[in-house]
């Protein structure tokens, strides 16, 4: 099966820090920066960060479970930013964007549906939706969290039912370690 990455435009922003990172780290740490954004986010137990295996594919940043690799694990999780503007200004848009993607893209049949609201390290908000109808069979969890000048998003992709559901616990440590950085330490940073 082939792994795909359902978010794929111009508008997408990303820097990871450090930078420099060689191998993936077991249950590490990772910062994205970039133009009036910078959150920090922590790879789940048993999960390992990789600021390059996804590269080619345009994802700053990867987690994949111990034992896989980015290109063979039935689960891996992303983090993405796109600035706000033109037509996407809110994650409801950015949601009606996504599907209009993976129509772009062959999908006959993309679904979207709001699941919940998961409250991150940091009091932040973040929408969870599942993403369903792409023409590889993937299955995704999207967590959406709303910033002034971005929309910041951390997605699970799974190649099957089976392995999104496993792979839903790790995910949601991911979205909960989310801290912005941009925020002051009294909360008041612009969300």
């Amino acid at each position: 099966m082939q792994r795909i990455v359902f978010f794929w435009w111009a508008g997408v922003l990303g820097v990871v820090l450090p930078a420099a990172l060689a191998d993936p780290i077991l249950e590490g740490y990772t910062v994205i920066s970039g133009k009036g954004y910078a959150f920090e986010l922590k790879a789940p137990q048993g999960w390992y960060l990789d600021d390059t295996a996804a590269r080619g594919q345009g994802v700053n940043v990867a987690f994949f479970p111990k034992g896989y690799e980015w290109d063979d694990a039935p689960a891996v999780c992303y983090a993405r930013v796109r600035t706000v503007g033109g037509e996407v200004n809110r994650v409801e848009d950015q949601v009606k964007d996504t599907l209009r993607n993976l129509r772009q893209n062959g999908a006959t049949d993309p679904a979207a549906r709001f699941v919940r609201t998961i409250t991150t390290q940091d009091a932040s908000k973040a929408q969870v939706y599942y993403f369903s109808g792409d023409r590889f069979g993937n299955r995704e969890a999207t967590a959406y969290i709303q910033a002034k000048a971005s929309i910041q998003f951390v997605t699970l992709s799974a190649r099957d039912q089976t392995a999104f559901q496993n792979a839903l616990p790790a995910f949601e440590s991911l979205v909960s370690s989310y801290e912005d950085l941009t925020k002051s330490p009294s909360g008041d940073g612009g969300h």
